[in-house]
């Protein structure tokens, strides 16, 4: 027991009201059985003593306190709530009774135990000085118990007021663990200036010690930070961040890629970040978890940055007769590295150690570790931040260079003189969208991609789209669409496997809901379209109240469509053989929201569910126009193959999401100490409050939104020839 018990203050009547109400209460199913109907004997929890652990405790700051507990008998979900009651001797004032949160204890051992309890001290305490924090163990009375008079404790406490600020990073999840990193300047990546993001992630930021009423905006700003674990040093090469809503990178060196001039580093915003707050309006308090905001983020790594690596790794760099680096400087503005940035760079990874075989870069990078460094800072530089030590968090990445390209190929055609004359491989191209999310409540992933081949299979495209989705822990593919076409033309010796034709098919919880065998059938601005939803239940506690909340992922997918084959036309491309053609356009999509159901087993308490989210808005487009020139067939006195290739192609993609909020709530009447008039003389009595505990299951404030060209070839071609006896041979113009 506390301590309080001899003083005349409120906190006596306090612990008074908690035994009446609880005596009353009845009990629930904390009582047990053995699951045939027979009912286990009533156990008994004592608090015996807390104490608050946090040195210097202070209003709209964490709390760590330890609660030691007594049971007689083990027991599992044993809720505990612990308040801040105003300590005062004044008979007129009314006692503030403010709930700082709940936290269940799983498994209650018999016996003395003791357990830390954290939670946020409020903004709306607003007061500084003396306080009770009490912990009341089983605050709804869901365990029957004996005794239930010794289920409160309380220990006395001074709380400062607010402090400065601090703003705090709380997590950085990034979407993948490897990277291949790009090696071209991002003017080669995607004609037309547009360069498409390397990596993504999402992080989680907050901002603790804020007054009510009081907000402050946050922003950020990522760096690669590259270790030489055989020197101990390391160097950070500022990444771009994209900017949703003005749809441009922002210029992490300061200089605008339009105009080229110098001007100020520039520094994502994140929004506007709010304090915790227990809301208490007449004879209601309420309380609400939401504490941390959750944003989803892009990197762009600058094209320079790849190149630089690939020259580190594979080609040691020798200083030229100047004294300086062979390689210039790049001639084009970010997001490309600065010429001070590369020298910088250059410097730092000097002397790697080399295998001395190039393409084997195992030795390199067994020097080198990469992580991906995220900061944040107040967005107004008259904002201070007390601890500065939580605002970067640098996940790692496991960095990898592109295969080498292979060398030029030979072939023996004999006589034959093909139309081209340049050997190639066989022509491969193709990207995708890939995202994560880490939520353990709803989460996603996406990984829409698109693809083709060109050679002796004539050529070949296939898209596919993938959502794995969690609902309350438990994993499952909401839905897997693959679309392929493919073109070739009749020959000699063809393959029997081998045939013109377009089909997809679309799976949802791996069941087929919808597909088409390989056809040749033109296709004309089909919709394919399903909406369909998918729930998982769990157990939960909001505040001390246990409830069944069930989740929710449902929404729109489907498949858009334009397919067209045609034999014999006239080449678009020259020549005036004949031709076989396709042209297409496969655009899978999906619209995923996420929604919650609540319930509880007794009419004692009120749950529900706020909100909704918008999980995504995903499309990617692959548009193909494609035709195929047959020179030779090889049905005549030659025996030989030959046909030409040409393809147009383009990928895009358009991402949004997620936005939105879900919270459970649970409301549940707690004793509360009041100043009650009798007569002429002021007593103290009691009186129930009401107590709405939320719970946060998702949230993120700012719309996300992006648009990439993964790749735009708008010229390409093969010619594919085939001698008799003699394996595929390729060549390109």
């Amino acid at each position: 027991m506390s301590t309080l018990l001899g003083r005349s203050s409120g906190w006596a009547f306090f612990l008074l009201a908690v035994s009446a109400l609880v005596a009353c209460g009845g009990g629930g199913g904390g009582g047990g059985g053995d699951g045939d109907g027979n009912v286990s004997p009533p156990n008994n929890i004592t608090a015996v003593a807390i104490a608050v652990d946090t040195p210097d405790p202070r209003i709209s700051d964490p709390l760590t306190a330890t609660v030691s507990l007594n049971a007689d008998r083990a027991v599992s979900k044993v809720a505990v709530s612990l308040f801040a009651i105003d300590d005062t001797d004044d008979p007129d004032a009314v006692v503030r009774q403010i709930p700082l949160g709940s936290e269940i204890i799983e498994e209650l051992s018999v016996g003395r135990s003791d357990h830390v309890l954290n939670v946020m001290v409020p903004a709306s305490v607003e007061f500084s000085g003396p306080y009770y924090i009490a912990a009341v163990v089983d605050p709804v009375d869901e365990i029957v118990e004996t005794d239930e008079d010794d289920n409160t404790v309380s220990v006395q406490v001074t709380l400062a007021s607010t402090a400065t600020p601090n703003i705090l990073l709380a997590d950085v999840a990034l979407d993948r663990a490897a990277l291949i990193i790009k090696t071209d300047e991002f003017t080669q990546q995607v004609p037309g200036d547009v360069y498409n993001a390397d990596a993504g992630g999402t992080i989680t930021v907050g901002a603790d010690g804020l007054e009510v009423g009081e907000t402050v905006d946050i922003e950020a700003f990522a760096n690669l930070r590259i270790t030489r674990t055989d020197r101990g040093t390391s160097l950070d090469m500022p990444l771009y961040l994209w900017n949703s809503e003005e749809q441009r990178y922002m210029n992490a060196y300061g200089i605008d890629p339009n105009t080229s001039i110098q001007g100020e580093v520039e520094w994502l915003p994140m929004g506007t970040f709010t304090p915790l707050l227990a809301e208490i309006i007449g004879e209601e308090a309420e309380l609400d978890d939401v504490e941390r905001n959750s944003e989803h983020m892009e990197f762009y790594f600058p094209g320079k940055l790849g190149f630089e690596l690939e020259q580190a790794l594979r080609y040691p760099p020798q200083p030229s007769d100047d004294g300086l680096f062979s390689s210039p400087p790049p001639t084009i503005p970010p997001p490309d590295l600065t010429a001070a940035a590369i020298e910088e760079l250059r410097s730092f990874l000097s002397g790697l150690p080399f295998s001395g075989v190039r393409g084997d870069e195992s030795v390199s990078l067994a020097a080198l570790d990469f992580a991906v460094c995220v900061q944040i800072r107040p967005a107004d530089p008259w904002v201070v931040d007390s601890d500065t030590a939580d605002n970067e968090v640098c996940p790692s990445l496991d960095i990898f260079l592109p295969p080498l390209p292979p060398g030029t190929p030979t072939y023996d055609t004999g006589a034959y003189v093909p139309v081209l004359q340049n050997p190639s491989l066989p022509l491969v191209s193709g990207d995708g969208f890939a995202t994560r999310n880490n939520n353990p409540h709803f989460a996603f992933n996406l990984d829409f991609n698109a693809g083709a081949t060109a050679d002796n299979r004539g050529y070949i495209e296939e898209v596919t789209a993938g959502i794995p989705v969690t609902v309350f822990g438990q994993d499952f593919d909401f839905l897997r669409i693959t679309a392929r076409a493919q073109l070739v033309p009749d020959y000699l010796n063809k393959p029997a496997s081998e045939q013109s034709g377009f089909s997809y098919e679309i799976r949802f919880l791996d069941q087929v809901v919808e597909s088409i065998p390989p056809t040749t059938v033109s296709v004309s601005g089909s919709l394919i379209s399903y909406s369909k939803e998918v729930a998982k239940e769990q157990e939960f506690f909001v505040g001390p109240v246990p409830m069944i909340a069930g989740g929710s992922v449902g929404g729109s997918f489907g498949l858009e469509i334009t397919v067209g084959y045609a034999n014999d036309k006239p080449p678009a491309f020259g020549g005036g053989n004949p031709v076989v053609s396709v042209g297409s356009s496969i655009g899978p999509f999906a619209k995923l929201e996420a929604g919650m159901f609540a319930g509880v087993g007794t009419k004692v308490f009120s749950v529900g569910v706020e909100g909704v989210v918008v999980l995504l808005d995903e499309r990617l487009v692959y548009f193909i126009g494609t035709e195929i020139e047959v020179i030779d067939d090889g049905f005549g006195s030659s025996d030989d193959v030959e046909f030409i290739i040409t393809q147009l192609q383009k990928l895009s993609n358009i991402f949004t999401g997620p936005q939105g909020k879900l919270n459970l709530f649970a409301k549940y009447s707690v004793p509360a100490v009041r100043t009650c008039k009798l007569g002429f003389v002021n007593v103290k009595c009691i009186k129930l409050a009401t107590i709405k505990a939320t719970r946060n299951i998702y949230k993120t404030p700012a719309l996300f939104r992006r648009e990439d060209i993964l790749f735009d070839d708008p010229f390409a071609q093969l010619d594919v020839v085939i001698v008799s006896g003699q394996p595929p041979a390729y060549f390109v113009p």
